[in-house]
């Protein structure tokens, strides 16, 4: 029996496309090893944990199905969004802050984001940015498409809270990965809902998240900054 060799196509024409390149950026950006310490946020979420109102997978599923539909998921793909139209909404998102652990929360990841693209990708965004903005002006510095943009950025803010679940409640780790599959049609329906959103859009009611992000400033013992 002869093997023959299996045919594979357009492969060099994939390594060099655009497309290719513009994934290893975001595959930097949205990593562990980028330099932004978003593994020291909890975003409230330890409180809910202490409180015994995080307990197990379904729980965490339904807190982050509020994040994503009714609360920071949603409003921070819209300020994407929005800001890739040309609005500036810096000042806008600051007074939107439900705590103020939330607003020490997104400017520190914005600082330290900026801070690494002026320092190793030599672009420069303003200091005291809230981070979806950071990231905003970096996507369009570096002519990243919108949608691509927007799924790592919620991808990565999703991952962080369920590892934080996997640490803290504990969860196992299978349960952190099935909580992860559990998510991914979400995310997919909030950046097809996208398109339709605008600044009228804007707007929650996670309160519950809110509330602890107010409750956590007061936490006898803390791991995480928020």
């Amino acid at each position: 029996m002869v093997w023959e060799e299996p045919m594979v196509t357009n492969t060099d024409k994939s390594f060099e496309s655009d497309s290719f390149k513009e994934l290893q950026l975001l595959q930097s950006w949205f990593s562990p090893s980028f330099p932004i310490g978003s593994y020291s946020y909890s975003h409230g979420l330890e409180s809910l944990i202490e409180e015994k109102i995080i307990q197990n997978k379904s729980d965490v599923i339904e807190y982050l199905t509020g994040i994503i539909f009714n609360g920071t998921c949603k409003n921070d793909v819209i300020f994407i969004k929005c800001t890739y139209e040309g609005l500036e909404l810096n000042d806008y998102i600051m007074a939107l802050c439900a705590s103020k652990e939330r607003k020490i929360e997104t400017l520190a990841l914005g600082n330290a984001f900026a801070k690494s693209l002026k320092d190793s990708w030599k672009f420069e965004i303003p200091g005291n940015v809230a981070y979806p903005i950071a990231v905003a002006k970096a996507g369009i510095n570096f002519n990243i498409s919108l949608k691509n943009l927007s799924l790592f950025y919620i991808q990565s803010f999703i991952s962080n809270l369920i590892n934080i679940c996997v640490k803290h409640i504990p969860l196992g780790q299978k349960v952190g990965q099935d909580c992860i599959i559990e998510t991914l049609p979400k995310i997919e329906k909030l950046l097809k809902d996208m398109k339709h959103f605008s600044m009228e859009d804007i707007g929650g009611i996670n309160f519950v998240s809110d509330i602890h992000s107010i409750k956590h400033e007061n936490l006898r013992t803390r791991i995480y900054l928020t």
